[in-house]
């Protein structure tokens, strides 16, 4: 059975053998289990050797008579992306972009690993060793869904990473909130089309892939139309009909008076000598990673924000929760926050709510007074 392609950092090891910050793991290769070999890279390397002398040739006959020989988990991958991603009708492109990123991850680090030896630790320490934060919720959900694509087709019984943990709680965001006074100092240095984009952000609470997909012909009946790319394949609260207020209504009509002529109500013309991406519907759209570089040019000379290690150093997509917050502040309702934001679920909005200081909880005055409180029986 062949080992998993080698990392740079693991070039030389002997198959199933793996280092991380100078200790040395073995995975037997029948029973997936991983066993401790210290951090002497020559006694590792040595027993791995002996190890993988005794049991590789075991693996192999043991899949042969279980009849699980190219059952592996890349294997089960490929089939997952041919059947239930690429031919999705309800996928939108950016989703099937992603799905294919991280599962060729997994099918790099793992590919190569029978179903077979897959339990729920195989799980839980692959994805805690390679994962943090938001990734480790990311690569967790598209490992479960091919394992449930592999228990339709019989070859597992059990999804091995339905018990793992659903999220990193070891993780904190060390991303700052961004403040009403660093958005007027990126908007009042922004090119004209970039401070459209961050006005569409902030009253909209648009994020990065709605600022970009945004067009004028979504506008209908004194309403802006838009679909929360990250929720629409979840729940019907992604679809979200905006009225056109004045504040909106204006933004719409100076950005209809930018060159060049365009669909999108966020546009440019695309810097000379430069073929349009393979991802615009068209030549004057503005990607989403076009709006966070140009965020990160302009944040960058903002001292309050340059002054913050780059992990804390505030994106483009803080404008949503800014928005949101602001309209919190003016006494909007969190439930109609949460709808303009297109959240299925109001935990989400709090989550965006939070982290701009401190949100008192407004309580009514105690309307008795001193001596009817003490008459009270």
């Amino acid at each position: 059975m062949a080992a998993r392609p080698r990392k740079r950092k693991g070039k030389g090891l002997e198959p199933n053998l793996y280092e991380r910050r100078g200790y040395f793991t073995y995975r037997n290769p029948i029973e997936g289990t991983w066993h401790g070999m210290g951090r002497d890279r020559a006694k590792a390397q040595d027993a791995a050797r002996i190890l993988n002398a005794r049991l590789m040739q075991g693996a192999d006959y043991v899949a042969r008579v279980m009849g699980e020989e190219g059952i592996t988990l890349g294997y089960a991958i490929d089939a997952w992306l041919k059947e239930r991603v690429d031919d999705h009708p309800k996928h939108s492109v950016s989703t099937k972009k992603n799905k294919h990123y991280r599962s060729g991850r997994i099918k790099r680090d793992r590919g190569e690993t029978l179903l077979s030896q897959i339990d729920v630790k195989w799980c839980a320490m692959y994805l805690d060793e390679n994962f943090k934060g938001d990734p480790y919720v990311q690569y967790r959900a598209v490992l479960s869904q091919i394992f449930n694509f592999a228990q339709t087709k019989g070859w597992i019984d059990d999804n091995p990473v339905a018990p793992t943990r659903k999220s990193d709680e070891s993780y904190t965001v060390k991303r700052k909130r961004l403040t009403v006074d660093q958005f007027k100092t990126i908007h009042a240095q922004a090119e004209p089309w970039f401070q459209v984009a961050m006005e569409l952000a902030l009253l909209c609470l648009f994020g990065r892939a709605e600022v970009s997909s945004a067009r004028y012909d979504h506008i209908d009946g004194g309403t802006l139309h838009y679909i929360r790319e990250k929720t629409r394949e979840r729940s019907k609260s992604a679809y979200v009909a905006i009225e056109l207020t004045p504040a909106i209504e204006d933004l719409i009509g100076r950005s209809r008076l930018l060159p060049p002529v365009s669909p999108f109500i966020v546009h440019r013309a695309p810097d000379r000598g430069r073929r349009p991406g393979k991802s615009k519907t068209h030549w004057s759209q503005v990607t989403p990673d076009m709006l966070s570089r140009t965020f990160a040019k302009h944040r960058a000379n903002v001292p309050s924000i340059a002054a913050l290690p780059d992990a804390a150093q505030p994106t483009f997509h803080e404008i949503r929760s800014l928005g949101s917050r602001l309209l919190e502040l003016k006494g909007v309702e969190v439930g109609d926050i949460q709808v303009l934001m297109g959240h299925a679920e109001e935990e989400m909005t709090q989550h965006y709510l939070d982290g701009h200081g401190t949100r008192w909880q407004h309580a009514k005055g105690n309307p008795f007074s001193m001596a009817d409180l003490l008459a009270q029986n």
